[in-house]
């Protein structure tokens, strides 16, 4: 059961194996049947958990201004 957008972000990139971008993982949220989600709600759901967790969060920003989960960088 998916608790939040972040769950199913975390769940889509585990899929994956690699970094994506805000706008891939809400298409991929929606494709899924996840989560309903713009491309403006993952970055800003996943941007709030960075700045509210810094490094205990489950997710990092990548240089391509992608989002990778923590444990990959």
């Amino acid at each position: 059961m998916l608790d939040s957008l972040l769950d199913a972000c975390e769940i889509i990139l585990k899929e994956q194996g690699d970094p994506q971008t805000c706008f891939w993982l809400a298409s991929q949220a929606m494709e899924m049947k996840l989560w309903r989600a713009s491309e403006a709600d993952v970055r800003d759901a996943l941007n709030k958990d960075i700045e509210k967790h810094g490094k205990s969060s489950r997710f990092g920003r990548t240089a391509d201004d992608e989002f990778a989960l923590r444990a990959w960088t």
